[in-house]
């Protein structure tokens, strides 16, 4: 079974549950049959992101933040090799004129 993905309507219905009827994240977990664990992330997400949070199924926020570590990490590794590859061209170019 893959990972469940909620619309960014099922969510804001899910916390309004919690936030304006009053019911506990449990009561909403059981019934809805997902983890309190997730109940309790979302609300931390509309929380800290507002009107921006649930931009689509899934966590796009979160996938969005590890491409960007993902690309940095690679464009340094890029550098790195372009560096090495700057380094052995001069060498190649010194090599060139003691001939």
């Amino acid at each position: 079974m893959g990972r469940r993905t909620f619309s960014r309507e099922y969510k804001k219905q899910t916390i309004k549950q919690v936030l304006e009827e009053g019911l506990r994240v449990t009561e909403v977990a059981d019934a809805l049959r997902i983890s309190e664990q997730t109940i309790y992330r979302w609300l931390r997400e509309q929380d800290k992101y507002g009107e921006e949070a649930f931009k689509g199924p899934g966590n796009a926020r979160i996938d969005s933040e590890y491409r960007i570590k993902v690309l940095e990490k690679q464009n340094q590794q890029l550098e790195q090799e372009n560096e090495i590859l700057k380094k052995y061209r001069a060498f190649l170019k010194g090599k060139r004129k003691r001939r």
